[in-house]
């Protein structure tokens, strides 16, 4: 299972760094931009990591031992080497083939007012304007917010996924262009964080294996769609009886983080006290230990991985997906045909059973981050005007590794034309609302005048 995970993951950062992504302009109505950073790592077994410690002298290494620290070559410190042969030089290494690939993840901090309090994040943030391009604000953001310098030759930039357009609610009104930058640790040892408390609670790094699946630990959470409205409880509950609310997939995480705020620590670990009053250039960090980490894990409930996030994991993930593609085995016709049938009924919407395909058959797909509802009839007419999402996304897949793959911004186009659908199967389902509850009102004041002036006339006396 390792070997054809490694297999997959070398893959897809190899494409990644050969492929030029689609870059978005930023509007002149709206300028905003942001960066966050996906920074993955090779986890050494324990073995590995004893002998790899005993050739590693403060820093320094043998002439013959130099090749199992990538960052300490000298063909590679000087970058004569292309992105792609470090790449393809780095998972041949012994204890690389033998190690665990995993995925760096962050919790935001609690912040009141903040749509972004609590989540599970990538490291990143809005672009300044004294920043250079968006690699150096994913690279500047990740330094203030873990303290992890992403500039230093352990890691290596490998490319960056297609931007994204982040949204208002129902996708209506652009808030900012986002960039996901792809980095690889090259070292078998891992720097320590420094987590700035007023934007990160902890760090993890989650196994690849727990994402790379066809069937993760998903799970759902719901948003109420009446939430953006005026403050007036009776409108909001109006609104919310109205549409009902939103549904949205999300991936279970176990809350095992390798670094805490002292003041998240001390909320769960018993033995670590509440820390007095702290100056920005006190450390804040605590590290956990593995005995640390299980605890927390037990008595925690597991994280959410889901929305934003979530879909620039798929994003990254589908790159993965694509390793030997076209090798897989054959489907007989009559069951092609019969599961493209089924992919285009009601039902198949309804009960959240997106349509299987070769990607899918690896990792979760990019569908998943599409919201349900609880209304079966908005998922209905969702569905009736979902032909045109459907059809990109059906070029989207069979695009993955061709020349038309590059031709077409595929996931804001999908997105959009998703959120396009949703806004008008709200309309359709509000207006019917209204008309059923018009007809209702009127047939029982029609039903109680016809039925007073049926009454005899000493009765009305």
């Amino acid at each position: 299972m390792t070997q054809s995970l490694l297999a997959h993951l070398q893959h897809g950062l190899v494409r990644i760094a050969t492929i030029s992504p689609r870059v978005l302009a930023s509007p002149p109505t709206q300028p905003r931009r942001a960066s966050v950073a996906l920074i993955l790592r090779i986890r050494p077994t324990a073995e590995d990591e004893v002998w790899l410690r005993s050739k590693w002298r403060n820093g320094e290494v043998l002439e013959e031992d130099a090749y199992l620290f990538p960052s300490m070559m000298q063909q590679d410190a000087n970058g004569t080497m292309s992105t792609e042969a470090r790449l393809r030089h780095f998972f041949t290494l012994p204890w690389v083939q033998r190690g665990t690939p995993e995925l760096l993840f962050i919790k935001r901090a609690v912040r009141v007012n903040d749509n972004w309090s609590s989540h599970v994040a990538f490291p990143g943030g809005r672009r300044d304007e004294e920043d250079e391009n968006g690699l150096y604000t994913a690279m500047r953001e990740t330094w203030e917010e873990v303290g992890i310098d992403l500039a230093e030759k352990d890691f290596l930039h490998v490319g960056h996924l297609e931007d994204r357009e982040i949204t208002s609610s129902l996708g209506k009104r652009l808030l900012m262009i986002l960039s996901p930058h792809v980095f690889v640790q090259l070292s078998p040892f891992s720097p320590v964080p420094s987590l700035q408390p007023s934007e990160v609670a902890t760090l993890m790094w989650v196994p690849l294996s727990r994402l790379f699946t066809p069937t993760p630990a998903w799970s759902t959470l719901h948003l109420d769609i009446a939430r953006h409205t005026p403050r007036h409880s009776f409108l909001r509950r109006f609104l919310s009886l109205l549409v009902g609310r939103m549904t949205f997939r999300c991936i279970l995480l176990p809350n095992a983080p390798v670094a805490m705020t002292l003041m998240d620590a001390a909320q769960v670990l018993p033995d670590v006290p509440v820390p007095a009053a702290t100056s920005d250039d006190d450390d804040v960090t605590k590290l956990l230990t593995d005995a640390e980490r299980a605890y927390v894990a037990e008595h925690t409930e597991p994280l959410q991985l889901w929305g934003l996030t979530l879909g620039m994991t798929l994003d990254f993930l589908a790159h993965m997906a694509t390793y030997q593609m076209h090798q897989a085995s054959a489907e007989a016709p009559t069951m092609h045909a019969l599961r493209r049938v089924l992919s285009h009924t009601p039902s198949s919407w309804l009960l959240g059973s997106p349509h299987r395909s070769l990607l899918a058959r690896k990792a979760p797909s990019i569908v998943e981050v599409f919201p349900r509802f609880s209304y079966p009839d908005v998922n209905f007419w969702i569905w009736v005007f979902g032909w045109r999402y459907r059809a990109i996304q059906r070029k989207w897949e069979q695009s993955m590794g061709t020349e038309m793959e590059r031709r077409a911004h595929w996931s804001g186009l999908t997105l959009a034309a998703f959120y396009s659908c949703v806004r008008r199967a709200l309309i359709v389902t509000t207006l019917l609302r209204c008309l059923g509850l018009a007809s209702l009102l009127s047939v029982g004041s029609w039903m109680a005048v016809h039925r007073w002036q049926r009454q005899p006339l000493w009765l009305s006396v």
